[in-house]
């Protein structure tokens, strides 16, 4: 993409965004939450701005309206309701954000997306990070719990023998569950911000195209960029850091089990992956029909955008009930490939949730069956199919 000048479009939407805000009363609007720094005003302020961030309780009061509108019918939620756009979110900044990156990077659109997620990016990795880790201490606990009951013979204490295992256990849990759920929250706003800065620079651009740039390129083509590839960006953000996490969760879970249960572990290992070409394999199929509906969705948005242009020609003509049979072809065969699609991947759904199933009831059989000597107990029951 060339470098442009953005000083007269940047003016006209801010006008634009500016109207738009005074007609919503914007000194009603609420600013999002997490953009407020607490600074050096009190700890209690930023003990309030930690336990606000970490678990959302500023969606407390909208939860409760929403509730309420059910019972009195007067009550409804509105914008004024809603806090305001992170400034960091805003469509204005991520578009000038993008093509500022975009020269620092020279250009290079891989890096210019890092540039612009980093600031989320990284801190959800951080939490994917502990989540893990808890995932997988949690289950090594619970082995110590259930050996301390198991090896309890009614003299003593078990709540003094217990108790540390208990707490771990519920402190891990939290940690898990805190860390879980702002991951999520920062990988979706990474995809968010990586969405909506793509758009904004797709759309910028395709208006400033010459005659021989827009050669080939149709407003399918622009509009599958700004609608379908841009989402695809997000969903790819979104599970990012499964990359990593994903390879390093199996490698521990298989040294774990190995040294919990022996060579019996391995061939659960095996089942989990052996998911992974099968799943490339799906992913593969499942690219190779997203290109056809690609192709099939531009055509019938050409279809509708010649009908347009032309619409004194195709009104004094009579060409509706033509463009219209053209129309509803091609989005049959649109649809045929969209179920197909979603069918492909309804099946690799399955396959994700047989397989953690299968893999603990093939370890669980080969570990009784290769050792007379090995007894299923609870402690190992239970621990297998935290891990798995």
């Amino acid at each position: 993409m060339p470098a442009v000048k953005r000083i007269g479009h940047t003016m006209c939407r801010r006008s634009t965004m500016k109207v738009v805000e005074d007609e919503i009363s914007p000194e009603l609007r609420r600013p999002w939450p997490e953009d407020e720094d607490p600074g050096a005003s009190s700890l209690a302020a930023a003990l309030s701005s930690f336990y606000n961030r970490w678990t959302y309780s500023y969606m407390n009061e909208i939860f409760a309206k929403g509730a309420l509108q059910k019972k009195d019918r007067t009550v409804q939620l509105t914008q004024d309701d809603l806090f305001m756009t992170p400034e960091l979110n805003e469509a204005t900044r991520l578009n000038e954000r993008f093509w500022v990156c975009y020269e620092e990077t020279n250009r290079n659109f891989a890096r210019t997306l890092w540039l612009l997620s980093k600031p989320t990016f990284i801190p959800a990795g951080v939490c994917q990070l502990f989540s893990l880790t808890a995932q997988l201490i949690i289950p090594l606990l619970v082995r110590k719990l259930l050996q301390a009951a198991e090896k309890f013979s009614g003299v003593g204490n078990i709540i003094d023998d217990t108790k540390y295992y208990v707490l771990g256990i519920f402190l891990l849990s939290m940690t898990n569950a805190l860390c879980t759920h702002r991951y999520q929250l920062l990988s979706y706003q990474t995809g968010i911000v990586i969405r909506t800065a793509v758009a904004c620079a797709v759309y910028e651009h395709s208006l400033k195209l010459s005659p021989k740039g827009r050669e080939g390129l149709t407003s399918g083509n622009v509009t599958n960029l700004v609608a379908t590839d841009t989402q695809k960006l997000f969903e790819v953000f979104q599970q990012g850091h499964m990359i990593w996490a994903a390879p390093l969760g199996i490698s521990i879970v298989v040294v774990i089990l190995f040294v919990l249960i022996g060579p019996s572990s391995f061939v659960g290992a095996a089942i989990l992956i052996g998911l992974v070409p099968l799943s490339k394999q799906v992913v593969h199929v499942i690219v190779r029909i997203r290109r056809k509906r690609v192709a099939v969705a531009d055509e019938r948005i050409e279809i509708i955008n010649a009908m347009l242009q032309h619409i004194k020609v195709t009104k004094l003509n009579n060409y509706e009930d033509r463009f219209e049979t053209r129309v509803r072809e091609a989005r049959a065969r649109e649809m045929a490939l969209i179920r197909k699609e979603q069918i492909v991947w309804g099946f690799t759904m399955v396959i994700r949730v047989f397989t953690p199933v299968v893999a603990s009831f093939a370890t669980y059989t080969t570990y009784v069956l290769v050792d007379e000597g090995n007894l299923m107990t609870a402690s190992t029951v239970f621990t297998i199919a935290l891990l798995l």
